[in-house]
Order: C-alpha cells, then sequence, then structure tokens
C-alpha cells in the first residue's frame, strides 16, 4: 500500500497568518512613524505658525479698529467740539476740559459692536500663512499652500477712552482723545485651537489748545 498523503490546508493557514501578522506589524510600524514625524513637525514649527497667525490677526484687527472708529464717526457726524467742551477762564485761557459721557459711551458701543462683527466675518483665505512663511527664509515667504487659520470667535472686546497732550509749538499742546481696543480672538490653527489678545489704540478726536493745558478734566481718564 502506498504512504497516505497529508493535506496541505494547514500549511497554506499557517502562512496566511504569518502574512497577516507581517502586514498588521507594518501598519502599526508605519502609524508610529507617521504620528512621531507630526509630533515632531508640530513641535518644531507650531511656534512659529502661531507667531506668525497672531501678526495676520493684529494687523486686521487694527486696520478693523481704524476704519469702524471713521465710519461710526462719520455716520454720528460728531467731531471733536461735540464730545469736548472748553470752559474758559477769566484771564482768558482754559479752565476746564469735560466731556459728553454719553456721546462717548454711544460710540464705544458703536465701534465695539462693528469690530467684532468684522472680525468674526473675516475669510479665512486672507488670514491663511504660507506653508514657505514657517521657513524662516524672506525668499520662500511667500512660496506654499496656505496653512488654514478661521476665526471661531472673539472672546471678548472691550474699550476704554484716555488723552494724550503733546507739546504742538510754543504755548500750544495737541490733545487727542484715544480708544484703547482690547479684543481676545479665539482662532483655529492646525493642531489646535489658540487664544490671543490684541489692543490697538485708535484717535477718536484732537484739537490744538492755546495756552497753558487745564489741570481739571471731567468725565475723561487721565
Amino acid at each position: 500500500m502506498g504512504r497516505p498523503v497529508l493535506p496541505l490546508w494547514p500549511r497554506r493557514t499557517r502562512g496566511r497568518r504569518e502574512g497577516r501578522g507581517q502586514i498588521l506589524l507594518s501598519v502599526v510600524l508605519g502609524l508610529g512613524l507617521a504620528l512621531f514625524l507630526i509630533h515632531q513637525f508640530d513641535a518644531a514649527l507650531r511656534p512659529q505658525l502661531v507667531a506668525l497667525a497672531e501678526t495676520r490677526i493684529r494687523n486686521e484687527v487694527t486696520r478693523i479698529a481704524d476704519q469702524t472708529v471713521s465710519r461710526s464717526l462719520d455716520t454720528q457726524g460728531i467731531s471733536y467740539a461735540d464730545m469736548v467742551h472748553l470752559q474758559a477762564a477769566p484771564s482768558g485761557g482754559i479752565s476746564t476740559l469735560s466731556a459728553d459721557t454719553i456721546r462717548l459711551n454711544q460710540l464705544r458701543s458703536s465701534v465695539l459692536t462693528g469690530v467684532i462683527s468684522e472680525i468674526e466675518d473675516l475669510d479665512s483665505h486672507f488670514l491663511g500663512v504660507p506653508l514657505g512663511a514657517l521657513t524662516g527664509i524672506d525668499l520662500f515667504s511667500a512660496l506654499g499652500p496656505d496653512l488654514p487659520v478661521q476665526v471661531l470667535s472673539v472672546a471678548s472686546a472691550e474699550g476704554s477712552y484716555r488723552n494724550d497732550f503733546t507739546s504742538a509749538g510754543v504755548n500750544q499742546t495737541l490733545h487727542r482723545i484715544l480708544l484703547d481696543i482690547t479684543v481676545t480672538v479665539r482662532l483655529l490653527l492646525p493642531g489646535g485651537i489658540v487664544e490671543t489678545q490684541i489692543a490697538t489704540p485708535v484717535c477718536i478726536a484732537e484739537t490744538v489748545i492755546i495756552g497753558q493745558v487745564p489741570q481739571t478734566y471731567i468725565g475723561l481718564n487721565k
């Protein structure tokens, strides 16, 4: 009698299992390497990306604040004389500066509302950071695809007035009323969310005071 022939399927099964095990190991190693490279890339370039994104949004906030103040002043039709009243002294100089706080508060509210609305409507296309800018080389700063930067929300927006007095010549002083706008913005960047605060001063009115600057300010922050 001849020798019995053993079936081959156990060997084939073991071969398939070994092949699947090798494929699974390769996939795991590949994913691990990819995650490691992503981590290294993020650690090396993310701080620079955040800095560039903050510069972009700061420039945009400054532009928006200037335009919003100009638009609000034109719409409400107010000037320095409407905001500040100068009281003459018996000697002929200026004794008191008094502000129309109601009008100033209305202007501030209008400006902040407009700033928030325009910031939240910013297109990510204008805030994107070119990939070449992360190299730090000026020649490549505008090259490559844009890394998206999106405004998620304006976390807060505040505004406060202050005075600025500057010599404008002999016995003349330039008085400027500044609105300090501070906006906290939440940005969505590749790799996560970043919150940044931008402060920008905007001049809302100015005039030249002839004579000595009065020591009394009513309704104006020193």
